[in-house]
C-alpha cells in the first residue's frame, strides 16, 4: 500500500528524514574522530577551542594567532601552568585588547 501524500507532506517527510540523516552523521563523525570532542564547547552557537588543550598547529589553524604568537601562548602555559581564564592572555606580550577580542571568540579556557 502506498501513501499518497500531497506535495507538501512530501517535502515535510524529506526534510526530516534529511534531518536525521544528518544527525547520524554527526554522531558517527563524533564517534570515529575523538579530536572533535575537545573543540565542542555546550552552548556556544559554534566550536571553541580549549586554549589548554591547543597545540601549536590548533593555534595557528584558528587564524587568529600567527606562529610567533601561538609559540608564545605556548611558551607561557608552559611555565605558568593552564590558564585559568582567558584574561590570563593579557600578560603575555603582543596580545592586547583586540588582539584578546579576536582570540576569546575562537579559544575558552577550562
Amino acid at each position: 500500500m502506498m501513501l499518497e501524500l500531497a506535495a507538501e507532506e512530501r517535502r515535510a517527510v524529506l526534510f526530516l528524514v534529511s534531518l536525521g540523516l544528518v544527525g547520524m552523521g554527526l554522531s558517527f563523525a563524533f564517534k570515529v574522530n575523538s579530536r572533535i570532542e575537545r573543540y565542542v564547547v555546550p552552548g556556544e552557537n559554534f566550536a571553541k577551542i580549549n586554549i589548554n588543550r591547543a597545540s601549536l598547529s590548533d593555534l595557528v589553524a584558528a587564524k587568529v594567532a600567527s606562529e610567533k604568537l601561538a609559540a608564545k601562548i605556548i611558551a607561557y602555559r608552559d611555565t605558568h601552568g593552564p590558564f585559568r581564564d582567558m584574561e590570563d592572555l593579557k600578560e603575555i606580550k603582543g596580545i592586547g585588547d583586540y588582539r584578546y577580542e579576536r582570540l576569546d571568540e575562537v579559544f575558552y579556557a577550562e
